[in-house]
């Protein structure tokens, strides 16, 4: 199936003719962006609306259409879905991407959703040496190979014969991997260990010689022996937040629970600390300035695309969670960052000359402690021994196996993989076993719902929505044989302090959809939609084919007459 894909998009790379842009489309914007801000959630940038500069946010809501209640239509919310879905148009029941990871029963192991042992870093990374107690997580190098659907850069490519460049750039492998598709010209991410950007041999043998540049320049090292301080100093933030030190914070990279939090003394510490801070959101910026100067993006005969995803946002609101003062501090610091970006962009590629949809993959989950202070029912469910759980109650229905086969072959992210050939040495049938889990659960405390495989099957004539949800997420071969969804406010996984994402309940699934730029109206669109837009709005403002698995077009509402 995959090369049968790969074979299609290279296929129309070859039609010269038929695939070059008219006259008429070269006339519009020459630059598309897709711009993410990872768990950039949808309310935040009405709820501090009044503590934003009025060219960051304000400039794109003024001057673009903001679709006010975007939602993702599906349950798993996680990054790696999130970015193939803004990229490809496509849930991740079409393009295949269910979450960060999934397992694989062919293998017999997780599978990382972009990457794999078949290629390696470039430049090559040092190899990774374990702390004391711990493990080393190795999932291979970057590849876009487990995609089932065509991104906006194979569009672009197909669309132009191949001449429009495309550029990829995230702190995350998977947020610049899936959103570059097959072919991009460059894609590059952030090793923490070296504190350098890098890219896989699935891409090249060498790196562009902008990014060699940048990794040598000391741009990176200028918070070393600092802190993060507030934005703004003399303004109380909790009016705005909570407090600075709330129960069920993390301490971040060892950088305590409240401000002002210091970066690491170590090489590694010090990277880790800086991602998990506003500042690697600069460092990506600068390169993306970089980059679209070296490349002249905009500025070719045929139109380029950047796809640019920015991590640190994600990585902060894990640790502190979305009511902490250092979230809305990010916030803050985003709004200038999008403020610099605009006034790179008016500068280098022409006020008109582009086109953005800015988004994000997900939201996320109040922190559970938080959420009890306001009176929610609220917890954390511990997969592995949930997982466990199920396994005890298997055996206790049907009997124990005999050892060391297990009902239970894996769990991963909030659904179980059942071992079919345990189920068949036992005389069990799989719809049995699923059926009885699915009761089982209706008794658990975290759980609201549960759904076998069977029933999300026959999902298309439900008129339960959350079973329709989870239908989105499942992808056959992929996805498990029961997807749990957890009571809101509850959230999966071993972690003591933190918070996460991947459920359909409305904190994880609302997320900013702005268009911006040359020919975009200034509307406030209120009616519910999917950031499964952004693909056809960017297509639509440089005038290419959108991603043939897309499901929707672009609103017509949101376009000026182009002269």
């Amino acid at each position: 199936m995959r090369n049968l894909f790969v074979a299609l998009i290279a296929l129309g790379f070859l039609f010269n003719d038929n695939t070059l842009l008219s006259q008429t489309e070269l006339q519009k914007p020459k630059l598309g962006i897709l711009l993410v801000f990872d768990q950039l959630r949808g309310d935040y940038i009405s709820r501090w609306q009044d503590h934003f500069v009025k060219d960051g946010f304000l400039r794109l809501t003024s001057e673009g259409t903001w679709f006010e209640n975007c939602h993702y239509p599906y349950s798993g919310t996680v990054t790696g879905a999130g970015h193939a879905t803004l990229t490809t148009g496509a849930t991740p029941s079409i393009h295949g991407i269910v979450g960060n990871e999934w397992y694989d029963r062919t293998e017999g192991k997780s599978s990382y959703c972009a990457g794999s042992f078949r290629w390696t870093s470039m430049p090559p990374l040092p190899e990774a040496i374990a702390a004391p107690g711990t493990t080393v997580k190795v999932r291979g190098s970057g590849t876009p190979e487990k995609l089932r659907s065509e991104t906006l850069g194979d569009a672009l490519k197909r669309s132009t014969n191949n001449q429009g460049k495309v550029v990829a750039l995230s702190f995350k492998d998977r947020s610049s991997v899936l959103p570059a598709g097959m072919k991009p010209d460059y894609c590059y991410w952030f090793d923490n260990s070296s504190g350098k950007f890098h890219t896989s041999t699935y891409y090249s043998n060498k790196i562009a010689p902008w990014l060699s540049d940048f990794n040598e320049s000391k741009f990176i090292d200028q918070w070393r022996n600092k802190s993060w301080e507030k934005l703004y100093p003399d303004k109380d933030y909790k009016p705005f937040s909570g407090i600075d030190e709330q129960t069920g914070e993390g301490n971040g990279k060892n950088q305590g629970k409240f401000f002002p939090h210091p970066f690491g003394k170590t090489e590694k510490d010090y990277y880790d600390a800086l991602y998990n801070s506003p500042f690697g959101n600069d460092v990506l910026l600068e390169l993306a300035m970089k980059a679209i100067k070296a490349e002249k993006l905009g500025k070719n005969a045929q139109p380029d695309m950047l796809l640019i995803s920015f991590s640190s946002n994600d990585s902060v609101g894990h640790s502190w969670g979305p009511d902490s003062q250092e979230v809305f501090d990010t916030t803050l610091r985003t709004d200038l960052l999008i403020r610099n970006l605009l006034l790179y962009l008016d500068k280098e590629v022409g006020k008109n000359n582009y086109v953005i949809a800015l988004s994000a993959d997900h939201g996320i989950c109040p922190l559970p402690e938080v959420s009890k202070v306001k009176g929610l029912e609220a917890g954390r469910l511990a997969t592995d021994k949930f997982a466990k759980e199920i396994e005890a109650a298997l055996q206790e229905k049907f009997g124990k196996p005999t050892a060391p086969a297990k009902y239970l072959e894996a769990f991963s992210d909030t659904s179980a993989y059942l071992n079919y050939a345990t189920l068949k040495a036992n005389s069990i049938n799989l719809d049995d076993a699923t059926a009885f889990i699915k009761t089982w659960a209706s008794s658990q405390p975290a759980i609201l719902k549960a759904y076998t495989s069977k029933e999300i099957n026959l999902a298309s004539n439900s008129s339960d929505p959350l079973l329709v949800s989870v239908s989105k997420s499942w992808f056959k071969g992929r996805s498990g044989d029961i997807c749990f969804i957890l009571k809101p406010y509850y959230i999966p996984g071993a972690y003591l302090t933190g918070t996460t994402h991947g459920s359909p309940h409305t904190y994880d699934t609302h997320v900013p959809l702005i268009a911006f730029g040359g020919g975009i109206k200034n509307l406030l669109i209120k009616d519910k939609v999917s950031p499964q837009l952004a693909a056809s709005i960017i297509a639509e403002g440089i005038g290419i084919s959108t991603p043939a698995s897309a499901e929707f077009t672009s609103p017509k509402e949101i376009w000026q007459e182009r002269k």
